[in-house]
């Protein structure tokens, strides 16, 4: 061999060697809000599959309950390509784009598999998923996270009980909204600020999942929850654009594509997660508690319309117009 050829050789050794070298240094670190609960479950099952490829040279690194910053700062991380993926509800997006915010309208789906199907309705997945886009954001996938309940410190059996609590809830007027209807009072605070908040008093009761509270222990503060089911929690994997761009072609197409193909099993994962709620919170002396047939029926009545007049009549254009859609992908998935 020439001395050119050798040291051409040399040379396509050490490019390959750099290539392989840089894509095994590719990391994907997972922030999410919650533990023990489905996204962590889902963190894990994608690190699993992504970080168990060895030939895709993606580590894979899970940061459950907040550990590397509250949501806000994990939503800023995707965006400035400091935290490669996000699993959190997509209401936490409102302030990137408000119509965010449309899957939570209440009443809308009967159930888990119809919110399920109408989520991820073609034509209302494909434009509902760029909505972060030009702040280079990509929605993986999304799924059913579950039900709204309310914890409580005192128990809510009635809907006359609702009156003078002071629930968290999250940050949108319609929520607010809604629990006022039945005179309480809605307090918006980020999840990982919950629990101590309700020990502190600053709130007697939260509007959330019965699965995620359980998963962080509401019980030991709360022994009460009211099982209504007034809407349900979708929950989504976003990716940041900044990091998928330095991926090789074969990483960025692998890493999409598992993505998107869990989205089924997300889904059941979550519903799993749902049929051992309450026997979790009653193991750890809580009540589980139901209101009447014709208090869940009245509640319902009262909450249902708050789509329509927040989202369907919304200032922004892009908001009512996403949520037509949703409503549209409701009635055909029924």
């Amino acid at each position: 061999m020439t001395t050119h050829k050798y040291l051409g050789a040399i040379a396509a050794l050490a490019v390959a060697g750099f290539a392989t070298a840089a894509t095994a240094q590719s990391e994907m670190k997972i922030g999410y809000g919650t533990i023990n609960d489905p996204q962590h479950a889902i963190a894990q099952e994608i690190q699993k599959r992504i970080g168990g490829n060895k030939e895709l040279g993606i580590k894979v690194s899970i940061f459950p309950a907040g550990q590397i910053g509250k949501i806000p700062r994990m939503i800023e991380g995707l965006q400035f390509g400091t935290l490669e993926a996000l699993i959190t509800p997509p209401g936490f997006l409102v302030g990137i784009n408000p119509a965010f915010q449309v899957p939570d309208a209440p009443g809308l789906f009967t159930d888990i598999n119809h919110a399920f199907k109408s989520l991820n309705d073609p034509a209302f997945f494909k434009p509902y998923s760029k909505l972060a886009s030009a702040r280079g954001i990509t929605m993986a996938s999304m799924y059913v996270y579950g039900p709204t309940s309310f914890a409580s410190k005192k128990p809510i059996r009635t809907l006359a009980d609702f009156k003078g609590r002071k629930i968290r809830v999250l940050a949108t007027k319609m929520e607010s909204t809604l629990v006022r209807k039945f005179g309480a009072a809605g307090v918006p605070i980020p999840y990982t600020e919950v629990l101590p908040a309700l020990q502190r008093g600053t709130v007697d009761a939260v509007r959330s999942s019965i699965i995620v509270m359980g998963g962080s222990k509401f019980f030991t503060v709360t022994k009460s929850i009211t099982v209504v089911e007034s809407g349900m929690i979708p929950s989504v994997v976003m990716v940041s654009d900044i990091w998928l761009k330095k991926l090789s072609a074969k990483q960025r197409d692998a890493v999409t594509s598992e993505l998107a193909a869990m989205s089924q099993w997300n889904n059941d994962t979550a519903a799993a997660f749902g049929k051992k709620a309450e026997k979790l919170w009653k193991d750890n002396g809580a009540e589980v508690i139901r209101l009447s047939s014709a208090d869940q029926k009245a509640f319902m009545d009262t909450v249902r319309p708050l789509g329509d007049e927040f989202l369907g009549k919304h200032k922004n254009e892009g908001v009512r117009k996403i949520y037509g859609l949703l409503k549209d992908a409701a009635k055909r998935n029924m």
